[in-house]
């Protein structure tokens, strides 16, 4: 009978008391950033992270665990022929549109943050632009044209 009061008390113990689990990892290198209401997470030699989903039962490995799962619509673009050039660009970047444009368009340039470097409006009726990128650093520049609710993008090397 002290037998199996014991265990009913140590297993009432144990469920009563709380864990303090610190969710800490030894690796060579990694980071955390925050923009805005973005964080992003990196552990190096982390190879394999995935995420298996049966119904509501969701199993998840490694140390970064993904919470958000993004899907990009990719049957929203514009049908607009534009030809980029030249592509590295270090002073001019030229937009050279097949047809002059029906409606008036927004150029928007992010570098590889995500932050928006320039916003270009292009007017109905033009069939060229150009983009001066004498003020940006070099990198890789992603170049988002958009027409009303429908985009396409486009990557930009600057030298």
């Amino acid at each position: 009978m002290k037998r199996c009061l014991s265990i009913v008390f140590l297993l009432t113990l144990a469920l009563s008391l709380k864990s303090q689990v610190k969710h800490e990892v030894i690796a060579s290198a990694g980071d955390f950033s925050v923009n805005g209401g973005v964080s992003v997470s990196w552990t190096l030699g982390e190879t394999v992270i995935h995420t298996f989903q049966a119904g509501d039962v969701i199993l998840t490995q490694g140390f970064q665990q993904q919470l958000i799962v993004a899907t990009l619509e990719t049957n929203l673009n514009i049908q607009v022929e534009v030809l980029i050039y030249p592509n590295p660009a270090s002073e001019m970047l030229n937009l050279r549109f097949g047809t002059p444009t029906v409606e008036a368009m927004t150029l928007n340039l992010f570098d590889t943050r995500g932050q928006l470097v320039k916003t270009i409006i292009i007017e109905a009726s033009s069939s060229e632009k150009q983009i001066n990128m004498q003020d940006l650093a070099a990198g890789l520049y992603y170049l988002k044209l958009t027409k009303g609710k429908l985009s396409n993008v486009y990557k930009v090397v600057k030298l």
